[in-house]
């Protein structure tokens, strides 16, 4: 039992874990990154926690042993502790300031851990995305006989798939996404401000039990234009304006992401024209998104009908008025933003039922842009649409 109130087969996610850190022969895995903490003991920390605020309170790991005759534990302090243990099933949770106060730092408590259960030597796994230069350096310290390995991937791997329960509540996230999209939507119009719009929004996702995963993004006009612009409090929707909203929440630990791009009036027949071929080309990624298929085929098969079209895919900034035209893709649960898959890193991954992801068109111009977003679960021979109030139009 967690503070959200779930259950998960936590020693399956283990066992999993500790099949992955057997093929690469790891010894010890430290684990600073909140979600994977999440992901295997059950306590939930939300923002700023590790690596956005780094202190003795935040800074120190779970420690998970590929012996599995050694359970798991947590360090931390006395100013957490008790949140800790409310929130985990982990029963060896160590309070390095219990008493006295101060008399060890969190390595020194590490270092003879790490000694006791005779992995002070051995392989020790972390994790290179998030792990800071301070952190890496105070572990070294603790066990400087130890080789250090990066082990990001193992839990890219292992959260990838999702259980049925992890859906049922990505599902649920998605849908009070939509409902907090269409009151915003609702608020819109000339003259409101940005922030009015944006507060609506994420109003209604906490009234429905959510919190948002960053700052809502809520733009009109030609502050459509800004990548990742949060609300302003002194714009106000102009007559004719693109307004666009890319709300992003979390439900008992887990994500969704969804954009809309609407005309507050009449749209143009540009911008009309933009929307069709946004369509068209998300249309052309859900017929490819099935079990089997490789990710970067299906972000080709969106791409390539935008060339179609005469789009630049691939460029990073508009061009003699030319727009920019992509279409991506991104893992959505427990974030804190994109979750595994990561188009990036796993282009050559192959589908598979389980998988959830956000699949979103744009079409970006220097002066504005036209951005729209789905969530969708991967089963058997397609796709599921999580989402299905608010279509792609202007």
């Amino acid at each position: 039992m967690n503070i959200f109130n779930t259950n998960f087969d936590y020693q399956s996610r283990l066992n999993k874990i500790r099949k992955l850190m057997d093929e690469r022969e790891i010894d010890v895995m430290l684990v600073h990154f909140w979600p994977n903490q999440y992901y295997i003991s059950g306590m939930f920390q939300p923002l700023p926690w590790y690596p956005v605020e780094n202190n003795k309170h935040t800074e120190m790991p779970l420690i998970i042993f590929r012996d599995r005759m050694e359970d798991p534990i947590f360090l931390i302090t006395w100013l957490t502790g008790n949140g800790l243990k409310e929130g985990t099933w982990i029963k060896d949770v160590r309070l390095v300031d219990k008493e006295p106060f101060g008399k060890y730092s969190w390595q020194e408590y590490l270092a003879e851990i790490l000694k006791e259960k005779r992995v002070n030597s051995g392989t020790i796994g972390i994790e290179e995305h998030v792990c800071t230069i301070s952190t890496f350096n105070k572990l070294k310290s603790a066990a400087p006989k130890a080789r250090f390995q990066g082990i990001d991937d193992i839990f890219q791997i292992a959260r990838m798939i999702k259980e049925p329960e992890e859906i049922e509540l990505i599902k649920e996230s998605v849908l009070i996404a939509e409902a907090s999209l269409k009151a915003g939507m609702e608020t819109s119009g000339v003259g409101v401000l940005e922030s009015e719009i944006n507060f609506a929004a994420e109003t209604e996702a906490k009234r429905r039990g959510a919190i948002r995963e960053v700052e809502t993004m809520c733009q009109s006009g030609i502050r459509t234009s800004h990548h990742r612009a949060m609300a302003s409090n002194w714009k106000r929707v102009d007559k004719n304006d693109l307004v666009m909203i890319d709300i992003g929440l979390v439900y008992k630990g887990y994500g969704s992401d969804l954009t809309r791009t609407w005309v507050e009036g009449k749209p143009t027949d540009k911008q009309k024209k933009i929307t069709d071929d946004l369509v068209r080309a998300h249309g052309k990624v859900l017929d490819n998104i099935r079990p089997g298929v490789k990710i970067w085929d299906v972000l080709d098969s969106g791409d390539n009908e935008l060339k179609k079209e005469g789009y630049i895919t691939g460029a990073p900034l508009p061009s003699n008025s030319i727009g920019v035209g992509h279409v991506g893709i991104h893992g959505i649960g427990l974030g804190p933003m994109h979750d595994p898959p990561h188009v990036m890193e796993h282009r050559e991954t192959k589908l598979e039922v389980g998988m959830t992801l956000a699949v979103s068109g744009t079409a970006r111009f220097e002066d504005f842009t036209i951005r729209f977003e789905d969530d969708v679960v991967v089963v058997q021979g397609g796709y599921e649409l999580i989402n299905k109030l608010i279509p792609w139009e202007l």
